[in-house]
């Protein structure tokens, strides 16, 4: 299977990326947009990793068309999206751009999961999208909820909505 990790580079995505090889992934994209995050992640699966193809993608997950390219040319049967910004203090101070990563991006890569025929989509959330009680908070809600409406938007489409939630 060939799986899609948005926000490879970060945290979470990097942990998942290490999970998706050892468990024999067979081919992972690793989507991020941070050149030195990207690298990082590649480098340390080079070494790590000599099973699965790995197949770094330096790419903001907002660049529709660019996005759009990649679905079709790799066709992921997974997507596992934790390309987000986490750290509160800096989308306090720069909410447009926490929306449009948080939220704009969620629907569009769920948007691009229906069209290209994804089977599984399995967003990672906070536990701050519970009863936010500031913006970044807020994203990550409303990003839940537009992930939850992409199945009414996914109609008779045979694919898995999930959503994890880690907290701190």
């Amino acid at each position: 299977r060939t799986v899609m990790v948005t926000g490879a580079g970060g945290t979470i995505g990097s942990e998942i990326v290490r999970q998706l090889a050892a468990a024999g992934a067979v081919k992972i994209l690793m989507v991020e947009r941070c050149e030195n995050a990207l690298y990082e992640i590649d480098r340390d699966m080079r070494s790590l990793s000599k099973n699965a193809s790995l197949v770094p993608l330096m790419v903001d997950i907002n660049d529709a068309a660019r996005m759009n390219d990649i679905f079709a040319a790799e066709k992921p049967s997974v997507v596992l999206h934790a390309a987000a910004y986490k750290h509160v203090p800096m989308v306090e101070l720069n909410p447009e751009e926490g929306w449009r990563n948080n939220t704009e991006a969620t629907r569009l890569i769920a948007k691009l999961s229906v069209q290209h025929g994804v089977e599984r989509f399995v967003l990672i959330s906070t536990d701050k999208a519970v009863n936010p009680v500031n913006l970044y908070g807020g994203t990550k809600l409303v990003s839940d909820k537009l992930f939850i409406a992409a199945n009414a938007y996914a109609g008779d489409k045979d694919i898995s909505f999930s959503i994890v939630r880690y907290g701190n």
